[in-house]
């Protein structure tokens, strides 16, 4: 699933549940998105994920780490780690939107590079 700016002043493009998901109370869950990492992004370039606001307010329903850093090398599934607040389950219906992807400009070589090869994500670089 392709993320979609939903106007031309949007700055995030919107990401949907790519399948039907209930998260229980008090529950952290990985909600399969169905996007990844598009081909050919520009060097410099990463993608912050956020939930959208809508969400977190009518849903109670939050990104667990705040807000996700998707690296331009990410080759997996852009998965949303969602938080239920609630004392009630909630259930996610497929193609619900969910979450965005805000592209975000960095600087590349301030910090030292570790001579790993990416594996996969949550966690992949680490030792």
């Amino acid at each position: 699933m392709t993320p979609t700016h939903k106007t031309l002043g949007s700055a995030g493009a919107d990401l949907v549940c790519a399948k039907t998901v209930t998260i229980q109370p008090n529950q952290t869950a990985l909600v399969s998105t169905g996007a990844y990492v598009p081909s050919g992004l520009p060097s410099g370039i990463a993608l912050l994920l956020m939930i959208r606001s809508s969400i977190a307010y009518k849903r109670r329903l939050i990104l667990s780490n705040g807000v996700g850093l998707i690296d331009s090398d990410y080759p997996d599934e852009i998965m949303a780690m969602m938080t239920n607040l609630n004392t009630e389950p909630v259930t996610l219906e497929k193609g619900e939107r969910i979450a965005q992807l805000v592209p975000v400009q960095y600087v590349y070589g301030v910090f030292p590079v570790a001579n790993n090869e990416r594996s996969g994500g949550f966690g992949s670089t680490g030792e």
